[in-house]
């Protein structure tokens, strides 16, 4: 039995619907009172199933849960009930956007993302990656389903996102959290067009200028390897060949010269942790912040829960069971993106007397083909042929006239996993960097900070050779 007690939010909420009320029309009325059908539930009492003891959840004025069980599972079961009570349309949208099944609810506005995710093959890695995950962690994403599918079983009215797309959502697996777990890989560490852009500039400019603008590494990374740390560029600036490149030979180079496009803009995350010889009074200060694109709601979805002699409190991603940066009340550890190489464009000689073969180092191969079927809303289904390489699929687009394939961590089923549910355990600073060195997350630089005042630093995430 889940146990909901009450907060300031929903008072807070009915007070407002009442207000408006007044001031509207009836047809206005009428679809606050459809949204206001869908606002969670923070009272009364629910059946997840699987619970092995009562669990109760409280709410904050801002609506942030806590959870109290007696075991993780139970934890982790009402984790998924209120995170779907929560976000469930953003889960939904998560894991569609990642198998490539946004068309079937939007129409034809989603059918050119889900060919690109379709080629990717992302669900199929996710069927794959949870083949290779160790018992533990499929029984922590099974209790974490269950209880996102007891909401649903349960709820009187889903998000008002669903009624306004006509849809209703089908049952939440553990496939759907790895899919969302795929989803963060791919956010963090996709980088096709940067291999294309590095390709496209290795072929085109004098060596020493393409050395020049891609340098091997950042003033940063030359202090940790005792290299030349100062302001200065390790490699010289080619200045004879950046002058002759700026030469336009014709009046549309003339016209050009000069001109950058940019086609995003960077972004970036920070943290630090200060010792406790460095504080008044012996504890150590950790803050982190991930800059992500902003989106509503938030990607991050802020919960505690308590079992045994553990209390996890800190920031989960909707639709995985686990704390991505937070404290479980002895170790504190917060996690922002690695700048590394995880993603290859792999050149592929096709055999000129059958294109349906290309060159292997054991010699000719045929490609691995599959039909895969988009549903498109209003629309007809568009079929999509796939091929795939033996290091991984063929890429939409050729690249410089030759067809590639991406070679990329994420499609790696030992790559990735939840093992950050194992952050529940240590209790200190040496336990934490050996759960997070083990952890197949998105690569990750991760620091650390606990009770006895010690911080640390590492890497997560499995880095290709």
């Amino acid at each position: 039995m889940l146990i909901l007690f009450g907060s300031q939010v929903l008072k807070k909420l009915r007070y407002v619907a009442l207000s408006l009320l007044l001031l509207i029309g009836v047809g206005a009325c009428v679809a606050l009172i459809m949204l206001r059908g869908s606002l969670p539930v923070f009272d009364g009492t629910g059946e997840i199933v699987g619970l092995s003891g009562a669990v109760t959840v409280t709410s904050d004025e801002y609506g942030i849960p806590t959870i109290v069980a007696a075991s993780r599972l139970d934890a982790l079961r009402a984790l998924g009930y209120v995170t779907a009570r929560d976000r469930f349309f953003q889960m939904d949208v998560l894991r569609r956007k990642t198998a490539g099944t946004l068309a079937e609810v939007i129409g034809a506005a989603g059918l050119e993302s889900d060919i690109e995710q379709r080629r990717i093959g992302l669900s199929q890695a996710a069927n794959a990656i949870l083949r290779h995950l160790p018992e533990e962690q499929r029984s922590a994403l099974q209790a974490y389903a269950e209880g996102a599918n007891s909401y649903l079983q349960q709820a009187d009215s889903l998000p008002f996102e669903f009624r306004l797309l006509r849809y209703r959502p089908s049952p939440w697996t553990m496939k759907d959290s790895i899919l969302v777990v795929l989803s963060m890989f791919q956010t963090l560490s996709w980088s096709e067009e940067e291999e294309r852009m590095r390709t496209v500039m290795a072929s085109t400019l004098p060596p020493e200028v393409f050395t020049f603008l891609i340098p091997r590494a950042d003033r940063y990374t030359r202090a940790l390897l005792n290299e030349e740390a100062s302001g200065d560029p390790s490699v010289p600036i080619p200045v004879d060949a950046l002058a002759a490149l700026r030469k336009p030979t014709d009046v549309k180079q003339a016209q050009h010269a000069g001109l950058l496009r940019f086609t995003e803009t960077s972004v970036g995350s920070n943290g630090w942790a200060v010792g406790g010889s460095k504080t008044a009074d012996g504890r150590a200060i950790l803050a982190n912040d991930m800059h992500l694109d902003v989106t509503v709601p938030n990607i991050w979805y802020r919960a505690q829960w308590r079992y045994e002699d553990v209390e996890m409190t800190g920031l989960a991603l909707p639709g995985v069971p686990l704390l991505i940066t937070g404290t479980n009340g002895a170790v504190a550890w917060g996690i922002t993106n690695m700048e590394g190489d995880f993603l290859d464009l792999v050149r592929l000689d096709l055999n000129p007397t059958n294109a349906d073969e290309y060159r292997t180092p054991e010699g000719w191969r045929r490609f691995e083909t599959r039909t895969e079927l988009i549903k498109v809303r209003g629309e007809d289904d568009v079929p999509l042929t796939v091929k795939s390489t033996i290091w991984g699929p063929l890429a939409g687009r050729l690249l410089l006239g030759q067809p590639v394939a991406i070679h990329w961590t994420a499609l790696d089923p030992t790559a990735v996993s939840v093992g950050l549910i194992d952050m529940d355990r240590p209790r200190t600073l040496e336990g934490a960097l050996d759960v997070m060195n083990r952890a197949r997350t998105p690569g990750s630089s991760v620091i650390l900070a606990d009770t006895r005042g010690r911080v640390g630093w590492t890497y997560a995430g499995n880095i290709p050779v």
